[in-house]
């Protein structure tokens, strides 16, 4: 595949996501953003400010690793040092999905970080998914922040703002999306209930393994 066509396709998948995520309700209008690497250093990002629903594949900008605009006439997300320092820090990343679901957010209103809970959220998400300290968004200190609590694993959550997952692909960064939140749910309603029992240690050991596996698959 050519250069032109593989940033078309990562061009449409960036819009098809987007809308994937507006209407799971993960985002409303123009909140969250997404990401794609088309090269070690050149990226595609969504617009700021620009409706999911009204946006077309012109509308994604092609970014350098600085964060400068190489192509597009719209400006990137306010997010796009986050996305970059994810990037860098992450060269298994290919794709970044950053929204603001209900029972994310709220884990990260509380400062709760989302503990193993049920078994097979392990292989998807590499362990307890953080919450990072406050900072403000598009700022250099959530970028730092949201790299520092990522380390290893497919998600965070960021303090009074919603989270961040990312993936191989953009599928695979979309699917995080859609299990955290199930597991946030789940969580946030047994919490409530205060009856809370977590997967074993010695579990989350044998399952390590099958994560660094799993997040190298296309899905």
């Amino acid at each position: 595949m050519d250069e032109a066509t593989a940033e078309e396709n990562l061009r449409r998948e960036t819009i098809d996501y987007g809308l994937k995520c507006y209407k799971a309700g993960y985002v409303t209008e123009t909140e969250g953003n997404l990401s794609a690497r088309l090269s070690e250093d050149r990226f595609l990002v969504s617009p700021s400010h620009v409706p999911y629903e009204r946006r077309t594949v012109d509308d994604i900008v092609v970014i350098d690793a600085e964060g400068n605009v190489i192509k597009g006439s719209r400006k990137p997300t306010t997010e796009t040092r986050m996305h970059l320092a994810v990037y860098r820090a992450r060269t298994d990343v290919n794709a970044i999905v950053h929204s603001h679901p209900v029972y994310c957010s709220m884990l990260a209103v509380m400062d709760e970080p989302l503990r193993p809970i049920l078994d097979e959220m392990l292989p998807y998400l590499g362990g307890v998914i953080e919450v990072t300290r406050f900072a403000p968004s598009g700022s250099a200190e959530i970028a730092a922040e949201c790299v520092k609590s990522l380390g290893n694993r497919a998600a965070v959550l960021l303090a009074n703002h919603g989270n961040l997952c990312v993936g191989k692909n953009m599928s695979r960064a979309f699917q995080t999306a859609k299990y955290i939140e199930k597991y946030a749910q789940i969580y946030v309603q047994a919490l409530s209930l205060n009856r809370v029992r977590q997967v074993p240690d010695q579990r989350l050991k044998q399952q390590v393994p099958i994560y660094e596996h799993l997040k190298t698959i296309d899905w």
